[in-house]
């Protein structure tokens, strides 16, 4: 018989500045840093950060096609992370000036979420499930 290990996706993310993206992940959003590398240079290669269990890897590019560079607009991934109490955590980042892409919102497939914008571009939904879906009419969930 073979043990299921747990399911877990950690993404690893291409930014710029890994060193803005950390202290914007922990500072502002509350997450705890697990790990990060010191490059030669003295900057952060690398962090992992966690909230909740939730873990995101944020890397500076390693090869010459990870080097496009990163526009100041929205990047094409985002992020859907779900939280205990999305109201109470809401609050928290307001509390702490974090810009809210998204007020809180009950959505169709039953979701309550928000969104912030990180220093690279990536969009977060922070989420909490609240109801069933309810589909908008005409709509066929399959």
């Amino acid at each position: 018989m073979v043990e299921e290990l747990p399911k877990a996706v950690m993404p690893m993310i291409v930014v710029s500045s890994v060193d803005d993206v950390h202290r914007f992940y922990t500072e502002k959003l509350g997450f705890k840093r697990v790990m990060g590398m010191l490059g030669e240079d003295g900057q952060l290669n690398m962090v992992t950060v966690m909230l909740d269990g939730a873990k995101l890897m944020f890397t500076r590019p390693r090869a010459k096609t990870d080097a496009a560079p990163v526009s100041a607009g929205r990047r094409p991934v985002e992020i859907y992370l779900q939280v205990a109490d999305v109201d109470a955590y809401h609050a928290r980042l307001r509390e702490r000036g974090v810009t809210i892409c998204d007020p809180p919102t009950l959505q169709w497939w039953g979701d309550k979420t928000f969104k912030v914008m990180d220093p690279s571009g990536y969009e977060i939904w922070f989420y909490q499930k609240i109801a069933g879906p309810r589909p908008p009419q005409g709509v066929k969930i399959v």
